[in-house]
């Protein structure tokens, strides 16, 4: 199952994200939420609603954000189920 589309035409990838990360411990964020960090800031997702910390860019689509956290937790979750649990998926552009 492809968790996430790491190739130079996908939307997040053109706006700079540099990583994304599941929280297990941190303060003011609760245990489950998807944290997208772009050069200059972050865009936090709860599984409810999706916020800003930071500069982020301005084309990001918070659907998109939504989207791509949602597939994270399904990711994780079937990870779990294996015995293994990443919290940090780092990667590099396409190229």
């Amino acid at each position: 199952m492809s968790v996430f589309k790491l190739v130079d035409d996908h939307p997040l990838t053109k706006a700079g994200l540099r990583y994304v990360r599941l929280v297990e411990t941190e303060r003011g964020l609760r245990p489950g939420d998807v944290v997208f960090e772009f050069p200059l800031g972050r865009v936090i997702d709860t599984g409810m609603a999706c916020r800003r910390d930071g500069i982020t860019p301005a084309d990001i689509d918070l659907l998109t954000i939504h989207k791509e956290a949602i597939a994270l937790r399904a990711a994780c979750n079937e990870f779990c189920h294996q015995g293994e649990r990443p919290n940090l998926l780092r990667f590099r552009r396409a190229g």
